[in-house]
């Protein structure tokens, strides 16, 4: 069991530092949304070009991995929305908490966790095929359900096309994959460029979970949050996890990786659709316990799942 401690420690190390550097106003909340850009805009787009590129497209497209991630991803999110829903509350307010249950931080948080665990490589190759199931599917069903709890007209598939294309990370999946699939070769100069990236956007990820964090404050304890952070910590990695038990040609340590991806906690970017849709306290709240008690809940879960 120390051993598993050990492992998930560096991890919130790494949290507590960014949260700490915030909170003590050595970095100011600004500089850390700053970072956050420069790694989203650029050092995750060239890790999810290299991940996709590294390998034939046969190799990396998995798509045993991609249905069992986006059907456990959807049963969550279906069984978190009937729950809210049967307990007498709003379709939005149902829409907004299964999101928070089946939208992963998989750039920020998945990745950095998963390559402590099975290594770069496969942590690398498990992060492209998630990032393309949540940007793709459950990102812009989420929020169109959303728009439509709010009274408006549900979004334009030319809407939801422009914003999935706005995407970085999108972005650089949809030109990796179509690199691959003519089998152009990455030149030497840009191959090592990205490989000398690739080992910053882990840690710095974390730092900036941590520094976010921090900028987020509990302002509401009810049903909903504990709902949301129960659904999103235990739900979504039980979901995947049964899958997963379904679809036997996945390799073991894409399976653990899948499993942890799926336990971390929410999109990063999930009080900010709070804030859009009317509950930003109830998403800012679930974020923060959700990040503190992953620590718990990774932590027994690579207890079972260490290879």
């Amino acid at each position: 069991m120390l051993n598993i401690f050990l492992l998930a420690l560096p991890i919130y190390i790494l949290l507590s530092i960014g949260f700490l550097a915030v909170r003590l106003r050595y970095i100011d909340g600004a500089e850390v949304k700053g970072f956050g850009s420069i790694i989203l805009k650029i050092f995750l787009p060239a890790m999810m070009f290299l991940a996709i590129t590294g390998n034939p497209l046969n190799e990396t497209l998995r798509w045993d991995y991609i249905f069992a991630y986006a059907v456990g991803s959807l049963a969550i999110y279906a069984l978190g929305f009937t729950i809210v829903r049967l307990s007498g509350r709003s379709f939005g307010d149902a829409a907004i908490e299964a999101m928070g249950m089946s939208c992963s931080n998989s750039a920020f948080f998945a990745l950095p966790v998963a390559t402590l665990v099975v290594g770069p490589e496969v942590a690398l190759q498990c992060f492209a095929l998630a990032v393309l199931v949540e940007n793709l599917l459950m990102i812009p069903m989420a929020v169109s359900l959303c728009e439509v709890g709010q009274g408006k007209a549900p979004v334009s598939v030319r809407g939801v096309a422009t914003s999935i294309l706005r995407n970085p990370l999108t972005v650089a999946a949809i030109v990796a994959l179509v690199w691959t699939g003519f089998h152009l070769p990455v030149p030497e100069p840009a191959d090592q460029v990205l490989r000398m990236m690739a080992p910053v956007a882990a840690p710095v990820a974390l730092l900036i979970i941590g520094g976010s964090v921090a900028q987020l404050s509990l302002r509401e304890l009810d049903g909903g949050v504990a709902r949301i952070v129960i659904g999103k910590l235990l739900g979504h990695p039980l979901a995947v996890a049964l899958v997963f038990m379904l679809v036997p040609s996945v390799p073991d340590p894409m399976r653990v990786a899948g499993v942890l991806g799926a336990g971390v906690p929410m999109i990063s970017i999930y009080s900010l659709f709070g804030q859009r849709f009317g509950r930003l306290g109830l998403t800012a709240t679930a974020q923060v316990l959700a990040t503190i008690l992953s620590f718990f809940t990774l932590t027994v879960a690579l207890r079972f799942l260490q290879p």
